[in-house]
């Protein structure tokens, strides 16, 4: 097999408006784009690395510099990626740095897709070439912004409203007042104690929400299961699930678990990790961070197989430097039929 070319760039993404979370405030993102060429077919991946779990842009082509594309001469089968990767990682003698393994495991698996000639969701025997609704999100704000985002994204049926402040149920009133769409809410983190957690939910729980994701710090342990044990809301882990963790000891904390390519750093450990969650009668969904279309591809592979999505990191940037990714109206995204992911840059 011919050797590897890898190319590396960054790419700085704008976002529509500042999106605001629990923890601080965004206006542009720094993504990197891991292509692969070989055999003049070229596989795309991306990484989008978060400052919560100490990864930036230049950290990550630093790193995939340092890996280098060798690890991939004579590699024919996904089934080997994972462990070279880490192999690799351990013989530089730096930690696995996740989201940028998830970009270089995708551009892989896009390449290795189009030197089959088919769709990735095909090769893997994936039942559904499509997801289910994928929410969209409402970043913290003026209530009355949060209003003009909520009938601006009118045509999308599931809503996800950020939390962790103290006018939460303000915020939650006054999307009441505006739209009767099914809600989620992702408190980041923000509610530090179980009486606050507790006082929230049951708030909640009488505004018809959905589900709330991440209540309490990770650290929380303790509080966590007493919250799970009496919430009347289905709680769904994110910071707190990595994909190392016991999925026995997180089904006390919680209902469901967030897989993000950038955190499990695989789209081979996201699917064996929803599949066992689902064993365990824990349900899934697929998140991601903001992200273009190629990095939001990569996560609707497993998003097929997922209870839940929120993959609309590329619907909330400006410009996306990739294309091919397909929104229908019920706001499902189709994994379609070209080779590999099946998406291409915007020249």
């Amino acid at each position: 097999m011919p050797p590897f070319k890898m190319n590396l760039k960054k790419v700085n993404l704008s976002l529509g408006q500042p999106f605001t979370i629990a923890r601080g405030t965004k206006e542009t993102v720094d993504n990197v784009v891991v292509e692969l060429v070989s055999e003049g077919m070229v596989g795309y991946g991306e990484a989008a690395p978060n400052r919560r779990y100490d990864e930036d842009a230049r950290t990550v082509v630093a790193y995939l510099e340092r890996l280098g594309s060798d690890l991939f001469q004579d590699l024919e089968v996904p089934e080997e990626l994972e462990d070279r990767i880490e192999r690799a990682s351990e013989e530089i003698g730096l930690p696995v740095m996740q989201s940028a393994k998830a970009a270089l495991e995708m551009a892989w698996l896009d390449w290795w897709g189009k030197k089959q000639d088919q769709p990735l969701w095909e090769l893997w025997g994936i039942s559904a070439d499509h997801t289910p609704p994928t929410s969209y999100t409402i970043g913290l704000d003026k209530i009355d912004v949060m209003q003009q985002k909520v009938e601006a994204a009118v045509g999308y049926p599931i809503l996800k409203v950020k939390l962790g402040t103290g006018r939460d149920q303000q915020i939650i009133e006054g999307i009441r007042e505006v739209t009767n769409r099914k809600i989620r809410v992702d408190a980041n983190e923000g509610w530090t104690s179980l009486d606050e957690a507790k006082h929230q939910i049951e708030f909640l729980a009488q505004q018809d929400i959905e589900f709330v994701e991440q209540p309490m710090p990770a650290s929380r342990h303790r509080e966590m299961r007493s919250l799970k044990a009496w919430s009347p809301l289905p709680l769904v882990a994110d910071e707190s699930f990595m994909g190392h963790e016991d999925l026995d000891i997180l089904k006390e904390m919680f209902d469901a678990i967030n897989i993000k390519l950038s955190k499990i750093g695989s789209l081979m450990k996201g699917r064996r990790v929803l599949k066992r969650a689902h064993s365990k009668e824990m349900k899934v969904m697929v998140g991601c961070m903001i992200e273009s279309s190629l990095g939001i591809a990569g996560a609707a592979l497993l998003g097929a197989e997922a209870d839940y999505v929120d993959l609309d990191g590329n619907l909330l940037i400006d410009r996306d430097p990739f294309q091919g990714l397909v929104l229908d109206d019920r706001k499902c995204l189709h994994l379609g039929a070209a080779p590999g992911l099946g998406i291409t840059p915007v020249h």
